[in-house]
């Protein structure tokens, strides 16, 4: 029974501790589609500031050209963002991975939806 009662604290403690903080600036690379069957790579860097399940910050190519993140959102390691780009907005989904975070990036232009793939790490 003894046994029982400490593998039950010790479920809601995993389950009540809190995420990693992804507060910080991540640099990696923004990969699309090419219009030859390719891809083509560029840089990503995004300044994120977590408060809670709340995410702020901004992200582009490179800290010269940034945008501000709107409807930032992280819950169980899962970021959520939109980007304003031009005549319509990017949505994020990814995944954190310890000091890396990963996913795709969608937005729908002239009827056609269009992903991209990211991957950062945080920078030291």
């Amino acid at each position: 029974m003894r046994t029982l009662f400490v593998l039950g604290i010790l479920a809601v403690m995993a389950i009540a501790a809190p995420a990693a903080d992804v507060t910080g600036t991540w640099t990696g690379t923004f990969t699309t589609p090419s219009g030859d069957g390719g891809e083509r790579e560029g840089t990503a860097h995004l300044v994120l500031k977590q408060d809670g399940v709340t995410l702020t910050g901004t992200a582009g190519p490179g800290p010269e050209e940034q945008m501000p993140l709107a409807k930032g959102k992280i819950e169980n390691g899962k970021i959520t963002f939109e980007l304003s780009h031009g005549d319509g907005s990017m949505k994020f989904v990814l995944t954190v991975e310890g000091d890396e975070i990963k996913g795709q990036a969608t937005r729908e232009q002239n009827g056609q939806a269009q992903t991209a793939k990211l991957s950062v790490k945080r920078k030291k």
